[in-house]
């Protein structure tokens, strides 16, 4: 297991504790880690075969935006040559879309917090509420496109989810540790040694740090009798990039405290043995998401007085005193407690690194984020967006009404479904184990390109899918990793003569070559499919479009009990142009004077209105009212008696990728006559008689041969249900599965 580190934010305070004691803690894992650390990182104390660490190839950032697109272009780069399993950015901010699965750890979530954003944010320039408005976004966009993103306190998750309520799925706190350095066995500084009380506070300064309120609790206790100094390790230059903030600094250099306060650095590698040299810690911060110096001081075994902020209750619980925030008065009150009752401080020295031990271990830290790694590199299922925009009738209905199950019980995949409210409906919408994204616009043409142009990559990229799917010859063009799947014959448009349809089939060949170019892998129904819909350019697109073609529902099922009517004749399919019910009713014209008993029944929900205008124009002016019957939308066990009650199934279809009711009829053990062109002979095979759809006497001799011929019936009919068993939605589902799962190719790319 390969894990590359972002730590290139370890320049000052915590993220170096924090990078520092992760170095130290990953050297004896089993883990080969790569951590790219600034240039002025000391690293020299590693010694460790399993780490690796590179400083970040650049100089210096020149502000935020510039270190924004390094880490985007050149970062991701980076990433993808070191051949990592994983990354994890361990400073707030990750990867958009990263090449492999990224853990994000939000250690400074300080621009979410709420008492950042009342006490702090509002005495900032401008430019720094900017700031920290796109710092946040920034976070949450981070934390959306990370497997995990880890959080040091519940107090700093639940900030974070005020703002981004949809990473709740996704996010988890581990608390961080503390280096077992600062457990000192005794303190060899009495309280208040020299008759004097020494405070310290360890922090580098950031607006919400309220050094003030230390430096002013030190001189009240100096004005109450009770000499007493703070020691604030910040230096002159931290207030440098706070302008507004300057007269903080002024203060604190003020004569006012020039007795009773020190400010200065004390190196991080000293602060166990300094602390040592203290009677009290002290944390006036305003907001924090951890407090890694209040643990250090709860382990080395000195007394704490913080800010009553609800992370410092969540960390230091009852190790403990608090004060009143930004309140100097009250915090020279909580130190006067702690100097009178020397029981007292014994029991928060006590409870303090009892805490720190049990709760704060960098081992504890560790072994919860090395199991996370673990799991996320461990085979999960895989992440389907299934784009349903364009099902509306006909095939895409079947196909998604029989594949939608399967996926869903399928336990290597997790399913995703778009789709526009109204089709609530039509589609399976119902299944536990699919998650449904329903969508709410005024349904149109062109609305539906546009909203899934816009909507769809979205969706995808919020909820992380490892593939987007669309069972439709297009779909949105800009979404990671497509694939489409070649169904519907855009050679219809050599049958349509209706200019606005033409420019339909027209647009739909346009949309299906620039899926093409843009998807990953195709689908397509049959090798008629996969030829028509690639047109003069296969040679360029066939390699990346495989053949999967559909299943039939068990509902179709041959029954040799059911006695067939040798006098029905039935025809199932949407009505469209291409369906061809023009010639098949010119036939049945024909064909009804030798056979008067004669009945066609034809099911399919009438899509195209003028074409159906039309046909109900033909059977008045041929007389076949009374023969022929326009069934409409028939349910799915109704349709399944009709196929074993016919004497025969028509399918007068002009084009054709697949042909789902062939298909059916097929299963049901049908005696099939079948239009000779496009893809109906790739499917039906030997196990039906053919016609010219074009030839209206053709298909009115072929009819009128088969149903004087009983024997011929039962020959075909028996061919027809044996070589169905061909077509399984079973099988259907693992190819389709198999071809989805992109994981293995995009591993090696």
């Amino acid at each position: 297991m390969r894990i590359i580190v972002n730590a290139i934010s370890a320049n000052t305070g915590g993220i170096v504790t924090y990078t520092s004691n992760l170095i130290k803690s990953l050297a004896d894992r089993d883990l080969e880690t790569i951590i790219y650390v600034p240039r002025q990182f000391d690293a020299q104390s590693i010694d460790s075969p399993n780490i690796r660490t590179i400083p970040v190839p650049v100089k210096r950032f020149h502000g935020p935006v510039h270190r924004f697109l390094w880490e985007q272009i050149v970062w991701r780069k980076i990433i993808k040559e070191s051949g990592a399993d994983l990354l994890f950015s361990s400073a707030n901010y990750g990867v958009l879309f990263p090449p492999v699965p990224q853990i994000l750890l939000v250690q400074g979530e300080i621009y979410l917090n709420p008492v950042y954003r009342e006490k702090v944010l509002p005495h900032l320039s401008l430019t720094e509420k900017v700031s920290a408005f796109f710092r946040r976004n920034l976070m949450l966009y981070s934390a959306r496109h990370s497997e995990f993103a880890l959080f040091p306190s519940q107090v700093a998750l639940e900030a974070a989810l005020d703002y981004g309520a949809d990473v709740r799925g996704k996010s988890r706190v581990n608390y961080l540790g503390v280096s077992s350095s600062f457990s000192l066995k005794t303190r060899k500084r009495g309280w208040g040694g020299g008759g004097h009380l020494k405070l310290l506070y360890v922090s580098v300064y950031y607006p919400h740090k309220d050094p003030v309120t230390l430096a002013e609790a030190a001189r009240v206790l100096n004005q109450r009798g009770i000499p007493a100094s703070a020691h604030i390790t910040m230096e002159v230059h931290d207030f440098d990039p706070w302008p507004t903030c300057r007269h903080e600094l002024d203060e604190l250099l003020s004569d006012k405290f020039k007795e009773c306060l020190k400010i200065g650095r004390i190196d991080h590698a000293d602060l166990a043995k300094a602390l040592d040299e203290f009677d009290v810690f002290v944390f006036p911060s305003m907001a924090e998401t951890f407090g890694f110096p209040m643990v250090e001081a709860m382990r080395a075994g000195i007394p704490l007085v913080v800010s009553d902020i609800p992370v410092h209750r969540e960390i230091c619980g009852e190790s403990a005193l608090y004060f009143k925030l930004g309140d100097p008065e009250d915090l020279a009150a909580r130190i006067q407690e702690l100097d009178s009752d020397a029981e007292l401080r014994d029991r928060l020295i006590e409870s303090g690194r009892r805490r720190a031990t049990e709760n704060f271990t960098w081992k504890n830290h560790i072994d919860s984020l090395h199991g996370l790694f673990r799991d996320v590199l461990a085979v999960r299922p895989l992440r389907v967006l299934i784009n349903a925009l364009h099902a509306r009738t006909g095939g895409g209905v079947t196909y998604l009404a029989n594949m939608l199950p399967l996926l869903a019980r399928d336990e290597n995949v997790e399913v995703h479904l778009c789709a526009h409210e109204d089709q609530v409906d039509i589609l399976p919408t119902n299944l536990e184990s699919v998650t449904y994204h329903f969508l709410k616009f005024k349904r149109g043409f062109w609305n539906v390109l546009f909203r899934e142009q816009i909507d769809l990559p979205a969706l995808a990229r919020r909820i992380r899918t490892d593939v987007t799917f669309s069972p439709a010859n297009y779909g949105p063009l800009f979404v990671r990793n497509a694939i489409v799947m070649v169904r519907n014959a855009v050679s219809v448009g050599f049958v349509e003569r209706r200019p606005l349809k033409l420019g339909f089939w027209f647009l739909l060949y346009l949309a299906t070559l620039l899926s093409l170019v843009t998807c990953r892998r195709a689908i397509a129904v049959s090798d008629y499919a996969r030829r028509v819909g690639t047109g003069i350019f296969g040679p360029y697109f066939r390699k990346r479009i495989s053949v999967v073609p559909h299943g039939v529902n068990r509902t179709f099922r041959y029954d040799p009990s059911v006695e067939r009517d040798p006098n029905l004749i039935l025809a199932v399919s949407a009505i469209y142009v291409q369906k061809n019910f023009r010639n098949l009713l010119m036939a049945i014209s024909r064909l009804r004077h030798d056979f008067p008993g004669l009945k066609v029944k034809i099911a399919g929900r009438p899509v195209d209105e003028d074409y159906f205008e039309i046909l109900k124009g033909l059977l008045r002016s041929e007389r076949l009212e009374d023969t022929v019957q326009f069934l409409g939308a028939v349910d799915v066990s109704a349709l399944s008696e009709l196929y074993r009650r016919c004497g025969i199934f028509v399918f007068p279809s002009t084009v054709e990728t697949f042909g789902n009711p062939l298909v059916e009829a097929m299963a049901s053990g049908a005696p099939i006559a079948c239009s000779n062109s496009t893809a109906m002979p790739e499917v039906l095979g030997d196990a039906g008689v053919y016609f010219d759809p074009h030839d209206v006497e053709d298909m009115r001799n072929v009819l009128a041969d088969l149903m004087g011929d009983p024997l011929r019936r039962a020959e075909i009919a028996a061919k027809a249900a044996d070589r169905s068993r061909l077509f399984s939605w079973t099988t259907t589902e693992q190819r389709t599965r198999d071809i989805l799962d992109l994981r293995k190719e995009l591993s090696t790319t």
